[in-house]
């Protein structure tokens, strides 16, 4: 994971030129009209259901400190066809049966566009409601199958990868490495049930078996007896599929224990939670590999990191949720400018279909963003994931043994 770690001093003239070159954020040429709006002052309003107390909390406020920098940044660079946006946000808790009450109250508020900030099921559970009110939603960083590309996906939109790409990566990468026999840990959370099985096909279809499963609480406090069991399988490799949070740093930690010679992947959850390396013990992440998504290599992720660091002391840790979620903002401005004068969640979702082709800041060099009618994925392919390994209890340099082409 790419760290970004800007100065304030001197760097007024990069701040300045950075905001000239994010084009995809900037204010629309579109005409203002008299065309719906969300609020009685013209504002548009974009309604944000994310996490906060959940299993999905940990990487939820990262991705929503981001929207509304974003947001922010639009606003001060005059709206979108002269019209401020309006973020207003509240909280499902990771709850599924919550999800359609805390739409319901956006709704109910004037928005006209969804930011999905939560877990994968909330956002499979109010899928029809979003096609009876015809409002958008897009979820920056759930990876759950059906979200983008099911069949009750006419209103919903997502970003990262889905699971069964990162069940084929994996595939190749247990592969190359010459791992025959794999043990999953998982906790019990639904969004990880959810994707289980998409996660585990492309895996066994490449002939590796999975010799344990073991599953925990994500609350849970000792995860001594799993490891144990796993231990007795005897796997050659690890895969966590995890929310992340206090729960994904015990495994590795307890595993770090009792299976030093194993090794140990994960999806992108912890290496995308700054906040979580620091509770490992020392050596327990060092070698762990996991999906990434951010490189050096790519621009516009560099980019990022110098917006977010001019915005938060001179320093950021640019994480793919970071990434995500301001790429989720540019996209949903596209829309909006599409819209034109009447600016409607038909409208809007209209829009959405012909964004296409748009620069992501995150992936590999040059990787893209783009939806249209039936494709509401929004990936261009494999290489929006980069494999990446920790090195001194953070992550570091990718992992030299696979990496996903973008073909």
């Amino acid at each position: 994971m790419a760290r970004t770690t800007l100065r304030r001093g001197g760097n007024a003239g990069k701040a300045a030129a950075l905001f000239a070159a994010l084009p995809l954020l900037a204010a629309g040429a579109c005409a203002s009209g008299s065309g719906s709006a969300g609020s009685d002052d013209g504002t548009i309003v974009i309604g944000m259901d994310q996490d906060t107390a959940g299993g999905a909390a940990a990487y939820a406020s990262i991705v929503g400190a981001t929207v509304k920098d974003a947001v922010a940044q639009i606003n001060e660079r005059g709206g979108i066809g002269g019209r401020k946006l309006k973020l207003i946000v509240k909280s499902d808790d990771n709850d599924a049966t919550k999800a359609p009450t805390v739409v319901r109250q956006l709704l109910s508020q004037g928005a006209q566009a969804l930011i999905m900030n939560s877990g994968g099921q909330s956002v499979l559970q109010v899928q029809a409601l979003l096609k009876q009110q015809k409002v958008p939603a897009i979820a920056p960083v759930n990876i759950t199958p059906g979200i983008g590309d099911g069949p009750n996906s006419a209103y919903t939109y997502s970003l990262a990868n889905p699971t069964a790409d990162f069940g084929k990566v994996y595939a190749e990468a247990f592969k190359k490495a010459g791992h025959t026999k794999l043990a999953l840990f998982k906790d019990d959370s639904a969004s990880i049930a959810g994707m289980e099985k998409a996660l585990l096909g492309p895996i066994r279809e490449a002939g590796i078996q999975v010799v344990a499963t073991e599953m925990a609480p994500v609350d849970t406090s000792d995860v001594t007896a799993q490891i144990t069991r796993i231990k007795r399988a005897a796997p050659d490799a690890m895969l966590v599929a995890a929310l992340g949070g206090q729960m994904e740093v015990l495994v590795h930690n307890t595993a770090h224990q009792l299976l030093p010679g194993i090794d140990r992947f994960s999806l992108a959850s912890i290496g995308n939670q700054p906040d979580l390396w620091g509770q490992a013990r020392q050596g327990a992440l060092d070698r762990l590999v996991f999906v990434g998504s951010i490189t050096d290599d790519n621009d516009r992720s560099a980019e990022l990191g110098r917006f977010l660091a001019s915005r938060r002391g001179g320093k950021a840790e640019v994480t793919a949720y970071d990434a995500q979620a301001y790429d989720a903002v540019g996209m949903l401005a596209k829309a909006i400018e599409a819209a034109g004068s009447k600016v409607d969640g038909e409208a809007i979702n209209k829009g959405l279909e012909q964004v296409s082709g748009y620069p992501a800041s995150f992936g590999q060099k040059g990787y893209t963003l783009s939806f249209r009618p039936g494709k509401h994925s929004g990936t261009d392919g494999l290489c929006g994931l980069i494999l990446k390994q920790f090195e001194n209890g953070k992550p570091g340099r990718q992992w030299p043994t696979y990496q996903p082409e973008c073909g």
